[in-house]
């Protein structure tokens, strides 16, 4: 009987996980089918759905578009410069 509940945990924890992970997805990331096919067969095929979406629906790799922070920037770096350039420059002249 423990291992009834045990069985029962685990696919709760599977399902609900695997659900919230296809949910908070990108649309454009997922593969194979829709997110919305994936989320359905997840909570419609037990354990098996889950497991299929791990195996072949989840996004893999980096995201598409990545953002540099402004340190990591060269185009802001150089903006920077100028500008702190450009305001020596002011109060050297005024």
């Amino acid at each position: 009987m423990r291992f009834i509940y045990l069985g029962a945990v685990a696919w709760l924890i599977l399902t609900v996980f695997t659900t919230v992970f296809a949910a908070s997805a990108s649309a454009r990331e997922v593969r194979v089918l829709r997110k919305w096919i994936w989320i359905l067969i997840i909570l419609f095929v037990p354990i098996f759905g889950a497991l299929l979406y791990l195996i072949n629906g989840r996004p893999m790799g980096k995201p598409e578009t990545t953002q540099l922070a402004p340190d990591d920037d060269p185009e802001f770096l150089r903006r920077l410069a100028e500008q702190f350039k450009k305001d020596e420059d002011d109060d050297k002249n005024v």
